[in-house]
């Protein structure tokens, strides 16, 4: 069940460095927006999803993470299925996600969600983050963003 986070945001910073692992970049947009935790019946924190408005009519999708031991068993699916729904009852028209080059697993899942590539930031990563980042034995360098409308 989705359940907006009103106090005590640091407290969910683990699991956000699951999908940034930049600390202090996590930090400079953890407290504003929108943070949402999805948990399960007991109230088990299984994944988080954080939303900024990028300008009017468009909000951006900054951070969401599904804890490890739950993850590819369609949480993060239904996670961002539930927000993308309160966003359309809000009439918000378009939704932004940004990933990178080398996150194979998100550039398949935003995608299977409705999300169109709209462009590449390239180096954003090695610009902007001070360690480098691998994944999968691939170096990622540049910024992919998606965009959906709702």
């Amino acid at each position: 069940m989705l359940h907006l986070v009103e106090r005590n945001r640091d407290a969910y910073l683990p699991l956000l460095l699951l999908a940034d692992p930049s600390e202090a970049m996590v930090r400079r947009y953890l407290s504003e927006g929108e943070l949402y935790a999805w948990r399960s019946e007991e109230e088990e924190t299984i994944g988080v999803l954080h939303l900024l408005e990028s300008e009017p009519g468009q909000i951006e999708i900054k951070n969401m993470a599904v804890r490890e031991g739950y993850q590819n068993q369609g949480h993060g699916k239904q996670l961002l299925q539930a927000v993308l729904r309160m966003l359309q009852e809000r009439e918000v028209r378009e939704v932004v996600v940004r990933t990178g080059n080398s996150s194979i697993g998100n550039l398949a899942f935003y995608q299977k969600q409705g999300f169109r590539m709209s462009g590449i930031e390239f180096d954003y990563f090695t610009r902007t983050y001070e360690d480098a980042i691998v994944e999968h034995g691939i170096p990622c360098r540049d910024q992919i963003i998606f965009k959906r409308p709702l």
